[in-house]
């Protein structure tokens, strides 16, 4: 079912249920794609992460991922949606998956979003953003 690609040895150390972990906030970002960095770059490498992880998964090969022409600012996300967003970065940025991106400019751009989130999280909390919302 696998393709001639082969994932990082190291991804293929880690445990079904971790890989899936995995897989699973990889393919939640993706679905948030318009809220990431124009370019496409981000995008990409995360695609390339989530195929390598759905190889060491056995699983059947997608589409590459491509960026979209839409873009949209972190402050159109819902609450849910902001927190759905930091709790799949935090899950890729544990040691364990860090370890298994073949780019390392994906672990960069995941912790510049990781930022991009908390500094919306903040100024969501701040009583001049929430006078700010609310008129």
């Amino acid at each position: 079912m696998g393709s001639l690609r082969t994932p990082p040895a190291n991804l293929t150390e880690l445990d079904s249920d971790a890989l899936k972990v995995a897989l699973n906030a990889a393919e939640t970002l993706l679905t948030f794609r318009a809220f990431t960095t124009p370019g496409g770059m981000f995008v990409m490498l995360l695609g390339k992460f989530r195929d390598d992880v759905r190889e060491a998964l056995d699983m059947e090969a997608l589409r590459p991922a491509e960026r979209g022409t839409t873009r949209l600012p972190l402050s159109e996300l819902r609450p849910i949606e902001l927190s759905t967003m930091g709790g799949a970065v935090t899950i890729l940025l544990q040691e364990r998956f860090r370890s298994c991106m073949d780019d390392p400019m994906l672990p960069r751009m995941l912790d510049e979003l990781e930022q991009a989130l908390n500094l919306e999280k903040h100024e969501r909390a701040t009583p001049e953003a929430a006078e700010a919302r609310a008129s």
